[in-house]
């Protein structure tokens, strides 16, 4: 006798599905380490997936609670990061994108050079404001210094500081954030 037709075809629907190539979203959240009892690293992003595997409109960083809208191919659009708490950007909305800064052109070139197209451990990405200019304080998340950067991004002299040291007022030269006499 020959089987039940419905289970050959259940059977062949569910091949289909475990043969689908991995998309790039699936893959940037697969390649997340974990560690020993399966659980990523904490205070790590993890890109959110639809059934699809294409990303969600709307990433959350669950540790932070930052919310921001990306685009198909994950990257963050500029001026849609929202902090927690905050009234959250509807992503759904296709906002007409102005052209890119400098500062988002340097940080999307870091977060771009590796080989699965986000940021190599220890890289330093740079910050960039909601407008997309470079913030006047930068800080290495890896290293823990941080220096005060002119409108071009580029470190001003003398400004440099060791982890654990108070980082300086980048609107006052010399001074640092919090000094008070």
């Amino acid at each position: 006798s020959t089987g039940d037709p419905s289970i050959l075809i259940l059977s062949l629907l569910f091949a289909e599905e475990l043969e689908r190539p991995k998309t790039h979203c699936e893959r940037y959240r697969d390649s997340i380490q974990t560690s020993s009892d399966g659980l990523p690293p904490p205070g790590i992003y993890i890109p959110q997936c639809d059934e699809n595997g294409l990303y969600l409109s709307q990433q959350c960083h669950g540790s932070t609670g930052y919310c921001w809208c990306v685009n198909s191919s994950g990257q963050e659009r500029i001026g849609t990061r929202t902090g927690p708490g905050s009234l959250r950007v509807d992503c759904r909305t296709d906002q007409s994108e102005r052209p890119k800064t400098p500062c988002e052109h340097h940080k999307e070139k870091v977060q771009a050079s590796s080989s699965r197209e986000y940021p190599v451990a220890g890289a330093y990405v740079p910050q960039c404001d909601a407008d997309g200019q470079y913030i006047p304080l930068q800080c290495h998340s890896s290293t823990g210094y941080c220096w005060c950067v002119n409108e071009d991004g580029q470190e001003r002299a003398g400004t440099r500081t060791p982890p654990g040291a108070q980082p300086r007022d980048c609107s006052k030269p010399g001074e640092r954030v919090g000094f008070s006499c």
